[in-house]
């Protein structure tokens, strides 16, 4: 189902970012899983399983933290770093970001976690003093 490249170094997978969210300079970017969650989607008239997987963050010199996320469905894989100025930081940011990536999907597509149309990714409030220390990082998104 992956069209991403993807190469195995050890037991961790590398994964390539998507361009237009790559801040992090690096071709291929470490995916350790360490949670996931699979929504039903439905599409065409079929239900289908949406998987969002969450990848161990990792420290970046001189740029913060990143924890990428992964949105596999419907033939198609993207993976994108989120940023964040310590690693909780950037797990909340990645679970931030797959909130808008799902909310978006949201507009085409009926999804349901547990039979339940909330999926379970509540917006995250940032803190303004994480987001300033944070390397390179003039936003309060994701990307």
């Amino acid at each position: 189902m992956r069209d991403t490249s993807e190469i195995v170094h050890g037991t961790v997978e590398m994964l390539k970012p998507d361009d237009a969210a790559n801040w992090t300079g690096l071709d291929l970017v470490p995916f350790e899983t360490i949670a996931e969650r699979f929504i039903d989607i439905e599409h065409e008239g079929q239900t289908t399983t949406l998987t969002v997987s969450f990848a161990k963050p990792f420290h970046i010199e001189g740029k913060g933290w990143a924890c990428p996320y992964r949105i596999s469905a419907l033939g198609s894989d993207h993976v994108t770093p989120a940023r964040g100025a310590d690693s909780v930081h950037a797990i909340q940011m990645a679970m931030d970001g797959a909130n808008s990536a799902l909310t978006e999907l949201a507009q085409h597509h009926r999804m349901s976690f547990l039979g339940d149309e909330d999926l379970g990714f509540a917006r995250v409030s940032g803190s303004n003093a994480a987001l300033a220390k944070c390397p390179g990082m003039n936003m309060g998104g994701s990307s």
